[in-house]
């Protein structure tokens, strides 16, 4: 009894110390993860002011730490030394808890963090000391009564509430019998709520029950094996991918029909054959053999493969495949699993469509993507030291003449003969391509002024002797030239081709079946008058509010939803005459305007979306597109401005912008998407899907609608490759969880088959027209 008594207070005592440390210690570690918790809250949005140089913002951060209770004093230290400062810190440095936490930006291409600088936290312990002794003391006389009320109650209780049980559990434990299994443990005693004791005679029952249903449930796992092996049999039967299972050394053990049929292999015939006697591949560049897949595969250096290769059948036919192959345990050791997919038809339809991206299909030459991308890798290699190159425009006299008196199919003809002539006559190395209509692009690389001019000339000699002739009717066919320098020296590459379409037309206007060299200042007096008379026509027009907004819907194609709407611009001159973009944006954009113009866009777009809201109208999302010269810094400091004197929500604001614009300049362009998508904004990426080499940069770009390449939606009724084309694209699109909006719908049967692709949104004249307002 004493023993119990004195080991009760002793307990107490202990437990009365123990507890107050502890209480100690976890208000330091609740104050620290107080301190911690509240800087993972603030740092981030310190970091983007920091950088944003937002130092007001930074100072009104720190000041409302003050107003927690966690916070005493709050110091924030750049990098380059600059303090900000917030409270005041006590003298006594021994009564703080201090914690200092580093303030970094995680930069949105690298994908690094970048230091700016440190935050450093302080809170005082006063009073914590004299509160957790007194603390300690309550808690003292607490245990120190309870303990001994406890150890007198527990002598009472404990031989008549616990041991006589213990020792009848203990007597049933020793009789139990595991084959026999005996009958349930049942506890001699009238109150059967469940406590300890109980549970502990319920887990003996339990086990008990589980030993009995153990017995069944082996019995029936041994049936459910033998199904399980009967479906995967019939399962490997029926799918289409060849599969193929071995021992350990390699053998063959399994063939499925797809197998069969790929490998030109039976299975009696193939059973217990090496699988590099089966399966042969060949060797060729970027591929694995499948016997180093195995070697690898059996070392545990790669546990599975999966790789691109061709394999050839036992008959000689060669198919394309992805080959994955995987270690399986078995009763003998580790056997393979190889799984082959014929993708033959989709590499053969990727590359097709790939070619088709790039080449034009009337003449089979590179068509303007190409040609430019072509342009663009040469003017790299001229930038880089590389040799100067030549650029021809070419420009049919003629044409027009042939369309008007015979008709497009003449001139289509026309136009396939004077492609196969302009190859055939070319040098090798040489590219040829078609840019549009009746006009040619000759990029000729490393060639001199003399070599270039005298390829002109024989290929305006050559059109010259030409005759074409369409049902018995003779045409003479004659070209004009402009050729421009492509050297170290040259400006950005626009101004090239524009030099080089100054240097034909002034070929044209010296009278035609001529070439001409951009010289600087021989250019077309009355073409670039006409250019600066526009230029100024805009200059005004962003000054006057001449520009007019047009806004043309685009719907769900599923029917559901309100519709959004893209905004679309028109300029009002004068004399009150509506003027289409084509008309104004390519000056614009040769004059570096477009970023005025996309400025006064924004402002009334928000301007608009403001008196909507005022009206008590339903305003739905307005898309605005920008060109790449606004994808800069500036743009992207005023639309933030404007959004924050507007109050405009911005959700109800998506961007788009070309997939040419974006890839120009990736870098800047994606901080400016991620930091309005950060304020809320959306942004889409426009004429999307004519070419694949955007899809890398897809992974990059954070964009959140994708719009389908007008080219394609056209001829997705007609044309099997514009709809694969889109069908491609459309699934890219969602499994990258972006949404899709189809353009240039312009009929019921164009919106039928875009809704049966699966395309998200609609939008073209069948749709809706651009009008002046929402309807």
């Amino acid at each position: 009894m004493a023993a119990v008594i004195v080991t009760s207070v002793l307990v107490a005592l202990s437990l009365a110390f123990f507890l107050a440390r502890q209480e100690y210690q976890r208000s330091l570690t609740q104050i620290r993860t107080d301190l911690e918790t509240l800087s993972r809250t603030v740092r981030p949005q310190l970091a983007v002011n920091l950088w944003l140089v937002n130092t007001e913002a930074v100072r009104t951060q720190l000041n409302s730490l003050l107003q927690t209770k966690v916070v005493g004093y709050a110091e924030l230290v750049e990098t380059d030394g600059s303090r900000y400062q917030a409270g005041q810190l006590p003298d006594d440095h021994r009564s703080v808890v201090s914690m200092s936490f580093p303030v970094e930006y995680l930069h949105p291409l690298t994908n690094k963090a970048v230091r700016l600088g440190q935050l450093t936290l302080v809170n005082t312990l006063d009073g914590l000391e004299s509160q957790i002794f007194d603390q300690m003391m309550r808690i003292l006389l607490l245990l120190a009564t309870g303990m001994f009320a406890a150890a007198l109650c527990f002598i009472l209780l404990y031989h008549r509430l616990i041991a006589r049980h213990l020792r009848h559990i203990a007597d049933f434990t020793r009789h139990f019998n595991y084959e026999s299994l005996t009958a349930p443990l049942v506890l001699a005693r009238r109150d059967t709520s469940p406590d300890e004791l109980q549970t502990l005679a319920d887990a003996f029952n339990a086990m008990r029950r589980n030993l009995q249903q153990g017995l069944n449930e082996r019995d029936q796992a041994q049936h459910e094996l033998i199904r399980e092996k009967e479906l995967a049999e019939a399962t490997l039967g029926s799918v289409a991918d060849a599969i193929i299972t071995t021992t350990a050394d390699g053998r063959v053990k399994l063939l499925n029909p797809a197998a069969e049929t790929l490998t030109g292999w039976m299975y009696q015939e193939a059973l217990g054959r090496p699988i590099t006697e089966v399966v042969a591949t060949l060797a060729e560049s970027g591929s694995t053999q499948l016997i180093e897949m195995l070697d690898e595969v059996q070392s545990g250096t790669h546990p599975a493969r999966r790789v691109t290769a061709t394999v050839i059948s036992r008959l000689g036919q060669r198919y394309r495949v992805e080959m994955a192959l995987a270690a399986v345990p078995d009763a003998d050791g580790i056997g393979f699993v190889v799984a082959l997919h014929d993708i033959s038809e989709a590499e053969a339809l990727t590359a097709r469509l790939a070619y088709q991206a790039t080449h034009d299909e009337l003449t089979s030459l590179t068509n303007r993507r190409g040609f430019m991308s072509a342009l663009v890798q040469a003017n790299e290699t001229v930038r880089s030291g590389g040799k100067a190159c030549v650029l021809m425009q070419l420009d049919l006299d003629q044409f027009k003449l042939v369309n008007d008196t015979c008709g497009h199919l003449a001139g289509d003809e026309l136009l396939r003969q004077l492609a196969r002539l302009l190859q055939e006559m070319v040098p090798i190395g040489v590219l040829v391509g078609r840019l549009g209509g009746d006009e040619f692009g000759v990029l000729v690389p490393g060639e001199e002024s003399d070599g270039a001019q005298a390829l002109a000339e024989r290929i305006l000699m050559t059109l010259e002797q030409y005759r074409f002739v369409w049902h018995d009717r003779p045409f003479t066919v004659t070209g004009s030239m402009g050729l421009v320098h492509l050297d170290a020296d040259a400006p950005n590459l626009q101004e090239v081709i524009s030099r080089a379409d100054v240097a034909c037309f002034a070929a044209k206007e010296a009278g035609r079946n001529r070439y001409s060299w951009y010289r600087g200042g021989e250019v077309n007096l009355e073409h670039r008058h006409n250019e600066l008379q526009l230029l100024a026509t805009l200059r005004q027009a962003a000054e006057q509010n001449w520009f007019q907004l047009y806004f043309q819907p685009i719907v769900a194609a599923n029917g559901q939803g309100e519709p959004h709407y893209e905004v679309l611009l028109r300029l009002v001159d004068a004399t009150g005459k509506v003027i289409s973009p084509g008309a104004f944006i390519p000056a614009a954009e040769r004059y570096d305007l477009m970023a005025t113009i996309d400025r006064w866009v924004i402002a009334h777009t928000l301007a608009e979306i403001n008196e909507r809201m005022a009206r008590g109208e339903k305003v739905t999302m307005l898309s605005v597109n920008l060109s790449g010269k606004s994808l800069t810094k500036q743009t992207l400091a005023f639309v933030l401005e404007q959004l924050d004197e507007s109050k405009v929500p911005p959700d109800l604001l998506c961007f788009e912008i070309t997939e040419t614009s974006a890839i120009a300049n990736i870098k800047e362009s994606t901080l400016f998407i991620e930091a309005l998508r950060l304020r809320g904004c959306r942004f889409a990426l426009d004429d999307f899907g004519s070419g694949f080499s955007s899809f890398t940069y897809l992974k990059t770009l954070p964009v959140d609608y994708l719009k389908i390449d007008g080219s394609l939606v056209r001829d997705v009724v007609e044309d099997h490759v514009s709809r694969q084309m889109v069908i491609a694209v459309n699934r890219i699109a969602h499994a990258m969880g972006r949404q899709t909006i189809a353009e240039y719908v312009e009929s019921a049967q164009i919106a039928a088959k875009l809704t049966e692709i699966g395309v998200d949104y609609l939008q073209g004249y069948h749709i809706g027209m651009p009008r002046p307002s929402q309807v």
